[in-house]
């Protein structure tokens, strides 16, 4: 499943941070038997699913304008453009693998804490991605 959108998940986080008791109560149902207050467990995977969902925009965004510069580049030494392009695509590229670890350790910390289990055959963070998208559609 397609995680949420940034502004879906941007509008998650502000309802968590400033308590809205509708999503408190939708929560609350998703998660019966959670140990913890629900919003303190959905918060930290909230802003890590939207660290996430940025990077993965950052290298789409950079992947297309080094493609743009390299499409007219003459054969030969690459200019300084498409070199700075190259090494911001590095960069763009560790941010995500770096958004996607934290991204799995707050999954696995989320469950925890909520008690909900990930269904067998499937990712947890799959099934995190999902269920948050659902939360945010609510």
């Amino acid at each position: 499943m397609q995680p949420a959108s940034l502004p879906t998940l941007a509008d998650l986080i502000a309802r968590l941070e400033r308590a809205d008791p509708a999503l408190d109560a939708t929560l609350a149902t998703a998660a019966p038997q959670a140990t913890v207050p629900m919003r303190e467990a959905v918060l930290p995977l909230a802003k890590a699913q939207l660290a996430l969902v940025q990077a993965n925009a950052d290298i789409t965004l950079v992947a297309d304008e080094l493609r743009r510069y390299q499409k007219y580049a003459l054969p030969g030494k690459p200019s300084l453009q498409i070199v700075q392009l190259r090494k911001q695509q590095a960069t763009v590229k560790q941010a995500a693998l770096i958004a996607r670890q934290n991204f799995t350790q707050a999954t696995h910390a989320f469950l925890r804490e909520s008690v909900l289990v990930a269904p067998a055959r499937r990712l947890p963070t799959d099934f995190a991605t999902a269920w948050l998208a659902k939360i945010a559609a609510a």
